[in-house]
């Protein structure tokens, strides 16, 4: 795989995607669900479907995120604790780190693919600071559940807290919306007493999913009271429930916030067919709501996250570069060869998905579900924001 093409054009104009096969082939484990191989199934889709091609286009490699960046949110004990993993050295202390678990277990590398993983999101959040780019797309990483001290939910380095400290420190404002399925616990504990960053949230409900929290009542803490909405949904909805949901909490508080850059965690996991989450997705309420993050964001910090169908989440990440990019996939195999290249979990011959709907009495529960937390947050949450 070719890592870096020649990229012209304006800085505002540039669209910049951090991939490298060697993060990218990093594994846990054979067990372990979260698989970082996805980045290079959409890498090749990317190229089937002439995505990568453009001018305006850039694929670079990460550069390892520095202690110094890391230290803006990980506490230092945590970070040399994780540093003495990356040999492959386990030592008890680690467990009460989250370090050495199922979720995150202890594996010869880990400090390399963590550091190099985290990087390009911190990276790319420089360049958006300094108008080299108006998107940049890291789907290696999107961990939203580190903690400052620990590790937990597949991720040990929360790339995304980093990077929000970063650009705040260089006085941009920051809105991060987070559309994966389980809720961004970590991010939402790094910000909940900040107003100078926005934290929007709509994932399944806690009362069926890790991490068991980001309940609507959530509307964050002191002087951040207001900057943090949840958006939980009922297992079961689908992209009816969630595009009405989104759509009518979410553009009205980027709006009344105006936010420098949106950092954005794209998670995959909502999708019908993933394997940890329960709601029921497709790609079109996927694709809409990218292409409603993406006109209501003046700069994009785009993360990963979660996604546990390999192929259907590198589906989704192709529709969403392509329409982060302006572009529509084309086929460069159509006529040729018939359905995926590698297999038959992604719908013959197409990146997108046939509509599905849930119906009936389940249908009626999600809808009620959902008009509620609607309802709760344009009562509590909008007038902190003057939104009528």
């Amino acid at each position: 795989m070719n890592e870096k093409n020649e990229m012209s054009g304006n800085g505002e104009n540039r669209n910049i995607l951090f991939y490298s096969d060697k993060v990218a082939s990093f594994d846990l484990g054979t067990d372990h669900p979260f698989k970082p191989i996805r980045a290079k199934h959409m890498m090749e889709l990317l190229a089937r479907y002439s995505l990568i091609y453009e001018k305006n286009q850039a694929v670079m490699p990460p550069d390892p995120i520095t202690d110094e960046q890391l230290y803006l949110f990980h506490d230092p004990a945590y970070i040399g604790l994780l540093k003495k993993a990356g040999h492959g050295d386990f030592t008890i202390d680690m467990l009460s780190a989250g370090l050495g678990t199922d979720d995150n277990p202890v594996v010869p590398g880990l400090t390399d693919y963590c550091f190099a993983a985290a990087g390009g999101t911190v990276q790319g959040a420089v360049m958006l600071a300094n108008n080299e780019a108006r998107v940049v797309f890291n789907p290696l990483g999107g961990f939203h559940h580190a903690g400052a001290d620990h590790a937990e939910g597949f991720c040990y380095v929360n790339d995304i807290a980093v990077a929000v400290e970063e650009l705040t420190r260089r006085g941009k404002r920051v809105a991060c919306i987070d559309i994966d399925v389980h809720f961004g616990n970590g991010v939402r504990d790094a910000f909940a007493d900040r107003n100078d960053v926005l934290c929007v949230s709509i994932h399944e409900s806690g009362m069926s999913i890790y991490p068991w929290s980001g309940f609507v009542e959530d509307i964050g803490e002191g002087a951040g009271r207001g900057y943090t909405a949840n958006i939980p949904l009922m297992q079961g909805s689908d992209d009816g429930v969630f595009l009405y949901a989104f759509e009518a909490v979410v553009p009205r508080l980027i709006e009344s916030f105006k936010p420098d850059i949106v950092a954005a965690v794209i998670g995959a996991d909502t999708h019908k067919d993933d394997l940890l989450g329960h709601l029921n997705l497709t790609s079109i309420g996927y694709e809409r709501t990218i292409r409603t993050i993406n006109r209501i964001s003046p700069k994009l910090l785009v993360t990963g996250g979660g996604g546990y169908n390999l192929y259907k989440t590198a589906a989704l990440w192709t529709l969403a570069w392509a329409a982060f990019c302006g572009l529509e996939p084309e086929d460069s195999y159509a006529g040729l060869i018939g359905g995926m290249m590698y297999g038959p979990e992604a719908q013959s011959g197409t990146l997108r998905d046939q509509p599905y709907v849930v119906s009936g009495n389940l249908k009626n529960q999600c809808t009620e579900y959902a008009q509620d937390v609607v309802a709760y947050l344009k009562r509590n949450l909008f007038p902190i924001h003057g939104i009528n």
